[in-house]
């Protein structure tokens, strides 16, 4: 499956000023990794996030979330 260029570019310009990220395609979409960590992604048409445990919850709460599968 192809990632959605036009999201990632988004995110590219986002993320350009941020120090330590780094882009990697990943799992048939692009990953940004920070200091080596994913921190987000484009799979798709869709935004992955990483979330720390304890704000699982609360990420969850807002619209159009889900957790991955």
């Amino acid at each position: 499956m192809a990632y959605d260029e036009k999201l990632a570019g988004r995110f590219r310009t986002l993320l350009a000023k941020r120090k330590a990220i780094a882009e990697k395609k990943m799992f048939g979409g692009v990953a940004f990794l920070l200091s080596g960590n994913m921190c987000c992604g484009i799979h798709g048409e869709e935004l992955i996030v990483r979330v720390e445990p304890a704000e699982t919850d609360r990420a969850l709460a807002r619209p159009h979330t889900r957790i991955s599968t």
